[in-house]
């Protein structure tokens, strides 16, 4: 035991020599290069994640609380909606809710200047029933608000659009009918059906077209005044009008409080399911759909989360077959142009297993050293820095998501991995014949 702890000694001793006596410059390099490799494992995986998480940030902040309560595929309200937001409201982990009315419709502008069918400035999706102060506090709806400004508290004649109704937010506006010169303080004319139309979600993330020609006798249709723009990264959002609750079920004529969904939002770092666990004990399920953020998330999210995860698992890996090709070949070298040392060291009695060791102990220096620096950028500059200052896209807002435990696995596994590229050139190396190495030849 005491000689294999005298090996190792020497075998450390060889490795600190070679690293202080070698060249500064190359040192750097190669730490340098492990940086780079941890950064692009970690931080580019972080960063695949980010997106879908600032995307599920979005919905949840800004369409479905923490629980999302909706209505049943075969009934296009939610059965007993007064219960249900009885124990919503008693319940101590709700900190805020919003009820909302949804429906059809359709939505037209400047139609008083229309001479022949082809001027008619119309569009058609869904339109929300809200209370616009309970809508803020639990969405936070009115920082979206990019004209105008958000519903004020019984304001009968006022509606907000969705930027996904107007020409000017579209990047497709010249291949659809999308309204035109629509701005704060314009009027417009709402035409909703007293049937009730089944808008599903996926439905209102469509490109809106113009409504299709209903009954008489089944529609009512009002003029309002358009007072502000909600431009929202989160399609469902943006894809609506709104207007007063009241006035919506006015216009068709619903008599009894039973909504189309109920967004809550949570005290923070409440588990979901303290709420949803009591609803269903309620039986509620049997007249809702009760659904956590998660799981109410579009399939289109889903698929996406999952899309990334695959991707970063493929960089991250194809990051640690560079890490150990970077490794191999500089050990690889740095043996080589060692070969007559090695030889020598042999001949005098040095063991195999102290000059591999020594190489490895490098490999792992090297390593250490350049994930630590790349450990210090991502969680003391590249997190706060997008936390302070996150990216921002059409789809979400993203930030880098490293969790340090998760890294610290990333970086035990590339000092493995590391270590054995580190030991292979050295066992080649090694394994030649002495004289040879010491004689500079080939073989």
């Amino acid at each position: 035991m005491k000689q294999f702890f005298n090996t190792l000694s020497l075998g450390f001793f060889l490795a600190t020599r070679q690293i202080v006596r070698g060249s500064k410059w190359a040192s750097i390099l190669i730490i340098l290069i492990m940086c780079l490799t941890f950064l692009n494992l970690v931080a580019t995986s972080g960063f695949l994640v980010g997106i879908v998480e600032g995307a599920e940030r979005s919905f949840r902040e800004e369409w479905t609380g923490d629980l999302f309560v909706t209505s049943r595929s075969e009934n296009p309200y939610i059965k007993r909606t007064t219960d249900i937001t009885n124990m919503i409201a008693t319940s101590p982990y709700v900190r805020e809710y919003s009820i909302r009315t949804i429906g059809g419709a359709k939505i037209e502008a400047n139609w008083f200047e229309k001479r022949k069918e082809e001027d008619e400035n119309s569009v058609s999706n869904q339109i929300a029933g809200v209370d616009p102060v309970a809508e803020d506090l639990t969405t936070h709806i009115s920082k979206s608000v990019v004209e105008g400004s958000w519903l004020q508290d019984g304001d009968a004649e006022g509606i907000v659009l969705g930027s996904a109704y107007l020409d000017k937010y579209s990047r497709i506006a010249d291949v659809v009918s999308l309204l035109r010169n629509v701005a704060p303080g314009d009027t417009v004319r709402v035409t909703v059906s007293k049937v009730p139309i089944l808008v599903s979600p996926e439905e209102s993330l469509t490109i809106p077209t113009e409504a299709p020609t209903l009954a008489d006798g089944t529609t009512v249709t009002k003029d309002f005044i358009v007072r502000g723009i909600v431009n929202s990264k989160v399609q469902f959002v943006a894809s609506r009008a709104y207007i007063l609750d009241s006035e919506l079920r006015k216009m068709i004529g619903k008599t009894d409080l039973d909504a189309s969904e109920i967004a809550i939002s949570l005290t923070p770092n409440t588990d979901p399911y303290k709420l949803k666990t009591p609803l269903l004990n309620n039986g509620y399920a049997e007249f809702a759909k009760i659904e956590t953020f998660r799981e109410g998330a579009p399939e289109f999210l889903v698929k996406f989360k999952e899309f990334f995860s695959t991707i970063g698992t493929v960089l991250g890996s194809m990051s640690i077959v560079v890490g150990l090709i970077t490794i191999f070949i500089i050990n690889y070298i740095n043996a080589l142009t060692r070969r007559r040392q090695i030889g020598i060291m042999k001949a005098i009695g040095v063991t195999e297993f102290a000059i591999e060791f020594s190489y490895v102990c490098q490999a792992f220096f090297y390593v250490i050293i350049g994930s630590l620096v790349g450990m210090f950028i991502i969680f003391f500059v590249l997190k706060p820095l997008t936390t302070i200052h996150p990216l921002e896209t059409p789809f979400a807002t993203i930030t880098l998501v490293a969790e340090l435990g998760s890294a610290f696995l990333k970086l035990a596994l590339v000092v493995v991995v590391s270590m054995i590229a580190g030991y292979l050139p050295a066992r080649i190396i090694v394994n030649s014949n002495t004289l040879n190495a010491i004689l500079g030849r080939n073989s």
